[in-house]
């Protein structure tokens, strides 16, 4: 008797030990420098944002929060080194929706499956996407542009920011519901694209929001489209897409926040919080609405895996119908 008893005992302590383990990080967490990668360049707008983030967990946690820039095979190097990172919550991914949506399916053979390796946290910000021309252009609303593709298919040139964006995604979805074939002139970025819509060597550019509301307040540029649902209070004088002709039509840039897959529900949760909390900073809001994102932040990782999984399966579909493949 007395044997099973401590033999139970034994049993409560070992299996409680773990759980105690957990609980305890979780409550110290974070207790140590944390970092997050970034899947592009210095410089751009993605690093830009994971920096503002980062810069007010530093302030929030008291722990200094690193950027460290990753960028190459379509986001995926970076996904990589996220995924490779100890499951602990101190290594998060600034991740687009390049990453979590679209660059495993451009891939033959990628270098790490974000479905598979990263769980998400929370999305932070979205992106509208606009169809702009220059100001001299003969097309002054979407309709023309779409009437002159038809007449003469693959004739008109556009610029994105690189096969398999958002940009890039939101002009063959466009395709598709237009019928329409013009022809894609990937870069790296829309600051080029847009160079060379100024020169004349586009006749008409995909460009997200901090890029084209700028330009468009500057009167550089001619807007003649937005890819929102609704009209954006970013522009409300922009037209949607949906609204002049093509019901529904919906395509958006967005970012967010993973870590490895294993990390503890209860840091994932927590990092979410502070996140949010982050984002949510009258402060940093006004800064990523000033320079035209929309602040979004998911109700908990699990809605935020649900809107990723809902994506990847969207855009996934358009590009194995179109047979469109990574650099």
């Amino acid at each position: 008797m007395h044997r099973k008893l401590f033999l139970r005992s034994t049993a409560a302590v070992l299996l409680g030990a773990p759980l105690a383990s957990a609980l305890a990080q979780t409550a110290s967490f974070p207790s140590k420098p944390m970092r997050i990668v970034v899947p592009f360049p210095p410089g751009g707008g993605v690093d830009m944002i994971a920096r503002l983030i980062g810069d007010k967990l530093t302030a929030q946690w008291g722990q200094p929060v690193v950027i460290e820039n990753k960028p190459g095979a379509g986001t995926l190097i970076a996904a990589q080194a996220v995924a490779s990172a100890a499951a602990d919550g101190y290594t998060l991914m600034a991740a687009t929706v390049d990453t979590l949506a679209v660059a495993a399916a451009l891939q033959p053979k990628p270098v790490t499956l974000p479905e598979k390796t990263l769980t998400p946290v929370t999305q932070i910000v979205r992106t509208p996407l606009f169809i702009a021309v220059r100001p001299d252009s003969p097309f002054t609303g979407l309709p023309q542009l779409i009437e002159a593709a038809r007449k003469a298919p693959g004739a008109l040139s556009y610029g994105s920011a690189g096969i398999g964006t958002s940009h890039h995604m939101a002009m063959e979805l466009l395709g598709i519901q237009a019928k329409i074939e013009v022809k894609h002139v990937p870069y790296r970025g829309s600051s080029p694209a847009l160079s060379d819509l100024f020169s004349g060597v586009l006749d008409f550019a995909v460009l997200d929001s901090p890029v084209a509301v700028a330009q468009l307040k500057g009167g550089k540029i001619r807007v003649l489209a937005i890819s929102t649902e609704a009209r954006s209070p970013i522009a409300p004088e922009v037209p949607t897409i949906a609204e002049q002709g093509f019901p529904g039509f919906s395509a958006l840039s967005w970012m967010g926040f993973a870590v490895a897959v294993d990390t503890p529900p209860a840091i994932v949760d927590k990092l979410h919080a502070g996140i949010r909390a982050a984002v949510e900073s009258p402060d940093v809001a006004q800064r990523l609405r000033a320079i035209g994102l929309e602040p979004v932040v998911s109700a908990s990782p699990a809605d935020f895996k649900r809107y990723v999984d809902a994506e990847r399966s969207r855009w996934t579909a358009l590009i194995k119908a179109k047979n469109i493949q990574g650099e």
